[in-house]
């Protein structure tokens, strides 16, 4: 049943990329509130998702309008920002005041945006800080969903400025590696943080059983999505073939290449592989724009095994329980930032498990594949066995009650005011 409260969301969801854009839809399943004022920097996502799963909430899109004269070239270098010049680089700022004056609780939907790279996207990053500058001013509450946070280095006074502004918000982190240690550097404390699991590791059920778009042919198979520029698979589709051509002679196992997003090192990479592999299927997302969550949930879940250079294809694997292999991805030539969010998954989904990362985490996926076609079914039957542990259960259980309990205190809270 809905409740009545009216709620605004804001945060990194505005791509065709499901890890984005599915945080925010399982969130507003699970907040289930029937008014939403969705904040966006963009004019096509997330709506474009959100209308195949959002009919029966009332959305109301709203997208920040930076002045024309800023010039981002500059403030993407400038890491000394205030809040009173974000504030003030905005045209319709007057408006946002007055839809944000008629909800009751702002949430910062799950992602990881408050970092070194994201401070180079300052015209996103605004229109994200915004809303919530506001709601602080409006002495709205404010709450977190399961963010990452960090690498914070040279942007850390950015940063602090933020945080120390927004001061009444309660922050929510999605894993008990580094995020916690980034917070404290920009002043937030201990008891204003809880650890929560990431926004996708527990699927609202309406969301999976939805009406699935698309059926694997194949009844043995493995998922790949590969985070690479084309030019790298490229360079590397002989061991691709080979890796493809050896688990079919040893294991009778197909592929399926799944993008997970439309543009961006997504479709165009799937095609050129399906292409190439001749025991391969492809989830081709072009008529719908996006890869829907539902159909990603069962053909993770169905598969044998999964391969994946985004983290939440590892997300997924780890919350249907198929074996996984996770390529932590290097941004500009930095591992901490994908390497944090994978450990921290790890560490908060097997809890008191002994487990080795290295069986689950690669650095170097070309040259790990020969390695996973001769042990295939050992890292199978490691990870299998992990699954099937009382104490995996116990963990998951666990993580859907705080999930739980986290989001019921706000409802109830406001509801009670």
């Amino acid at each position: 049943m809905m409740n009545n409260l009216k709620i605004s969301f804001v945060g990194p969801y505005s791509t065709a990329n499901l890890g984005d854009y599915a945080m925010l839809v399982n969130n507003i399943y699970d907040f289930d509130c029937q008014d939403n004022l969705v904040f966006t920097y963009s004019n096509k996502f997330p709506k474009i998702s959100l209308d195949m799963y959002c009919n029966n909430y009332n959305i109301i899109y709203m997208e920040p309008k930076l002045k024309n004269n800023i010039d981002f070239d500059v403030l993407n270098n400038n890491h000394q920002i205030t809040p009173i010049e974000i504030l003030s680089s905005f045209d319709n700022l007057g408006e946002i005041i007055h839809e944000i004056e008629k909800i009751d609780l702002m949430i910062v939907s799950g992602g990881g945006w408050i970092n070194n790279f994201w401070a180079e996207r300052k015209d996103k990053v605004f229109k994200i800080m915004l809303p919530l500058l506001i709601a602080q001013q409006l002495n709205k509450k404010i709450i977190f969903t399961a963010n990452g946070i960090g690498p914070i280095d040279e942007t850390k006074e950015f940063y602090l400025q933020f945080f120390r502004y927004i001061h009444t918000a309660k922050i929510a982190i999605r894993d008990n590696f580094t995020s916690m240690s980034y917070l404290k550097e920009i002043g937030v404390k201990e008891e204003q943080v809880t650890i929560l699991p990431d926004d996708l590791y527990i699927i609202n059920p309406s969301i999976i059983s939805s009406k699935r778009n698309f059926f694997i042919k194949s009844k043995n198979y493995i998922v790949m999505e590969m985070y690479y520029p084309l030019s790298v698979l490229e360079k590397n589709i002989d061991k691709i073939k080979i890796f493809a051509k050896n688990i079919k002679e040893k294991y009778d196992l197909d592929i399926v290449f799944l993008p997970y997003d439309l543009v961006y090192y997504g479709l165009d990479q799937a095609r050129y592989l399906h292409k190439n592999i001749s025991n391969s299927e492809i989830i081709d997302i072009e008529s719908i724009g996006f890869l829907p969550i539902q159909d990603a949930y069962h053909i993770i879940k169905n598969a044998k095994f999964m391969i994946s250079s985004r983290y939440h294809g590892l997300v997924l694997s780890l919350s249907v329980e198929t074996p996984v292999i996770y390529r932590i991805l290097p941004v500009k030539e930095d591992l901490r930032y994908s390497y944090s969010k994978a450990l921290g998954l790890l560490r908060s989904v097997f809890n008191d498990q002994l487990i080795y990362d290295s069986k689950f985490i690669s650095l170097d996926l070309f040259s790990h594949l020969e390695e996973i076609s001769n042990n295939l079914l050992d890292i199978i039957k490691y990870q299998k066995d992990i699954f099937s542990d009382l104490k995996y259960t116990s963990s998951k259980t666990n993580l859907k009650n705080l999930r739980k309990s986290y989001i019921e205190s706000f409802c109830k809270d406001e509801i009670n005011n």
